[in-house]
């Protein structure tokens, strides 16, 4: 996809096989390049450990902050159905970028070939918005730049539209467009899903604009939080006291928060906001994010004597954010500035004292 005024991210693959997304605004990646499904299923999903946890609920209610292209609720999903979960899932999803929620069913995930329910149910619960944007939609699906990017299910369509196969009456074009895919989604042949579907277990509900706004709206306790925004040093506006705050009244008391950020910023802001707070570790045993509940029995790797004092650092100065209204630039630059007044030891300086500390220790 060419950058030009139109678009501000362009699709790319990242090393698992999955579509991933570069944003020029941000100058940033939305997921990790070495893989956009492995990140969800590893930092998001793995860490709820949804068989001890959720496995009896019969309703889970998830917020799922900047959606993206899907692949945390993706990766949920298909957790759920592998544990065979028969409760109701209610997701809430808030992203500013309408035009990816509204492409996330089309795109090649690395869900599909063993699991295209999951890109139906989403299909079928936007559908609404889908069609109401089809123009949009069918822009991102007919450019050639992306078609690579699409699952190969979904191109097929996308090749018959082009070459007027489903074209009746003009002004009928894209509606005749989605709704034959749409048939051929959301049918009697694809039973499971249709199953699903009839029950209601799947409820999706998408908020488009500024989480911020958004969050101050919501009510009632969400069971799962997924955290997914930009690097807060380039998007502190999702990473403040204040908004942790507002994610802390809607957790119920077993809630599990999870994010790929090991910021001691953001520890120490989810820790000012009442939550307990925890790491997070890849099949390796290296860091890989952080999880957070108002309830410390669910959190299995607690915060350690190191991490508090790399909190008590300038490294962990948490963002502020009055009225949950300021820019990023008035975010950053008050940070730098409370830094400065602070004048605490540095991370780097913390890191050497600790180990020289550690090396006396042992002799």
């Amino acid at each position: 996809m060419i950058n030009d005024s139109n678009k501000h991210y362009k699709f790319i693959f990242t090393q698992d096989g999955s579509t991933g997304l570069y944003n020029y605004d941000a100058d940033d990646i939305y997921h990790s390049v070495f893989g956009a499904k492995e990140e969800a299923e590893a930092k998001f999903v793995r860490p709820l450990n949804l068989r001890k946890f959720f496995i009896k609920k019969q309703e889970i209610k998830v917020l799922d902050i900047c959606y993206g292209i899907g692949y945390n609720t993706k990766a949920l999903l298909k957790k759920l159905i592998q544990i065979k979960y028969k409760g109701k899932i209610k997701i809430d999803l808030l992203e500013y970028d309408k035009e990816l929620v509204l492409t996330s069913p089309f795109i090649k995930d690395g869900f599909f070939k063993q699991y295209p329910q999951i890109s139906f149910m989403l299909f079928n619960a936007l559908f609404d918005e889908i069609s109401n944007d089809s123009n949009l939609v069918s822009s991102i699906l007919c450019d050639k730049n992306n078609i690579k990017f699409l699952e190969p299910f979904y191109r097929a369509f996308i090749k018959r539209f082009l070459f007027g196969r489903y074209v009746y009456i003009p002004e009928y074009i894209l509606e005749a467009f989605l709704h034959n895919i749409y048939y051929h989604c959301i049918s009697q042949r694809n039973k499971r899903t249709v199953k699903c579907l009839r029950n209601n277990n799947f409820v999706l509900t998408p908020y488009f604009d500024d989480a911020r706004n958004t969050i101050k709206r919501l009510t009632g306790e969400y069971d799962i939080i997924f955290l997914d925004a930009f690097t807060p040093s380039k998007l502190p506006t999702l990473w403040s006291l204040e908004f942790f705050i507002e994610l802390y009244r809607l957790s119920s008391l077993n809630c599990i928060l999870v994010t790929y950020s090991n910021s001691a910023a953001v520890r120490h802001a989810m820790l000012n906001s009442g939550y307990y707070v925890g790491k997070l570790f890849d099949k390796d045993k290296r860091p890989c994010g952080t999880i957070a509940s108002k309830y410390p029995d669910l959190i299995e790797n607690k915060l350690d004597g190191y991490d508090i004092g790399l909190i008590n650092t300038a490294a962990g100065v948490y963002y502020k954010d009055k009225d949950l209204c300021c820019s990023s630039e008035e975010i950053l630059k008050e940070h730098e500035k409370r830094k400065k007044c602070l004048n605490l030891e540095s991370s780097s300086q913390y890191i050497k004292r600790n180990k020289k500390e550690q090396t006396h220790a042992c002799v």
